[in-house]
Order: C-alpha cells, then structure tokens, then sequence
C-alpha cells in the first residue's frame, strides 16, 4: 500500500510544488519575474521616483508604513500626560481635623507630613514607609508625563524610531502601576492604628478608624491621585499598539 501511494506522488510529477512558492524558496523551474536586467532597472527607477513625491509605497492598501499614532490618539496621551504632571502637583489626599483641613499633595507628600513622621512611626513602622511609596508615585508620574510629552512632540525624520521610542516611554509606565496594584493589595489588609478611633474622635479626624486600610485611604484620597492612577493605565496600554 504503501508502495502504492509513493508512486501516485512521485507520478503527478514535481511541476505541482512550484506552484506554490514561499518563505523565499524557490525551485529551479520557477521563471524570472523580470525578463531582462534592462527591466528590472526600469521598475526600480520607478519606485524610486514615486517614492520622492510620496509617503506610502506603490502598494497602497499595505499596512507596513501605517501610521500607529493618530490625532486622538496622540490627543489623548497629550491629556494624559498633562494629568499624570498636574495630577502629581495636586493634593492626593485630604484631611479634615479640629485644626482645619490638612491637604497633602503627591510629589511632595513626605515634605508635607516630615514634622509628623515621628508620631506616625510610633503607631506604625509602616506608616512612613507608606508616605515615601506615595511621593515617590508622585515624583515618578510627573516625570513619565514630561517624558511622553516630548517623545510625542519631539521632531523626528524617522517615524519609525520615534514611535519605537514612545512606546518604551509608555511601557515603563506599567513598572508604577505595579506599585500601585501592590499597595492596593497590601491595603486590603490595612496598618492598625493603635487608639485609631480614639484619636479620631478627639481631633475630629473624619474617615480614621482603628486601621489605615483600603476604605481609609479611599476616604482621604482625591480626585487627582485618581488622575495620575488612570492616566498611567492609559499609557501603558496605549503602549501595546505601538
């Protein structure tokens, strides 16, 4: 049997394979595309001379030289960019006291609270540790934002690097949003507060209980720390178009 079916092939004769060319293996049988050398030189020329008065090859319909970057995309990481720079400048979290209302923005949130540190270390090593994460999410956000700002707008011949250098830019941005998906995790557990709620209520400290968890720092949060939080997942995601 077999036997049988090796001769059935080899009997159709091996004119049928050239039929099929690919992956730039060629038989010997397969004829020059150009009858002469005069033509191919002719057909070159052509090219050449299209391609001084216009962007796209002669095959139009190819999506090789597309460009990735539109206007609303580019609009849309221009305002992203410009949240993640006034987002990090802006308060991120806000709190109500006797005294008043205490705001504390991103970048400089360590800056904000140094005289405190030490009472906030008695409650919690962690505590801190939590203040420096924010300003340096703070810090690091204003400067992916400058960063995308001028790969978006930074003047470039070759269309190609400047696209491979703006999604590095915006893929880095995925690195922050790793610290943030990791302090929302640890969050849910929370940092306990010893006399939290006692302290609370003698300084009329409005969203602070026995913890510093998730619904804690939900409740002292604001709007621009969201900001910078969906303008960096914006950018990152944008990254795996590009």
């Amino acid at each position: 049997m077999a036997k049988k079916e090796t001769k059935e092939i080899s009997s159709e004769g091996s004119d049928i394979r050239y039929k099929y060319i690919g992956f730039d293996v060629y038989g010997s049988k397969v004829k020059k595309f150009f009858k002469s050398e005069e033509e191919k030189k002719q057909y070159e020329e052509k090219v050449a001379e299209y391609n001084k008065t216009h962007f796209s090859p002669l095959r139009s319909g190819t999506t090789v030289k597309a460009n990735l970057m539109g206007g609303v995309d580019k609009l849309i990481l221009t305002l992203t960019s410009l949240g993640l720079i006034v987002g990090g400048l802006l308060p991120w979290f806000s709190v109500n006291t006797i005294y008043g209302q205490f705001r504390i923005p991103g970048a400089t949130a360590f800056l904000s609270v140094s005289g405190l540190m030490g009472l906030m270390g008695e409650f919690s090593s962690l505590l801190p540790i939590l203040v420096y994460i924010f300003s340096v999410l703070g810090i690091v956000s204003i400067i992916f934002g400058v960063v995308t700002l001028i790969m978006l707008y930074l003047p470039s011949k070759n269309k190609e690097a400047s696209q491979g250098r703006l999604k590095h830019a915006l893929g880095w941005q995925y690195l922050p949003l790793t610290i943030w998906a990791a302090v929302f995790i640890f969050l849910v557990v929370g940092i306990k507060i010893p006399f939290g709620e006692e302290i609370s209520d003698i300084y009329a400290i409005s969203g602070l209980g026995s913890k510093f968890n998730i619904v804690t720092f939900a409740s002292f949060s604001q709007p621009a720390l969201w900001l910078c939080f969906v303008s960096l997942i914006i950018n990152a995601i944008k990254s795996n178009d590009l």
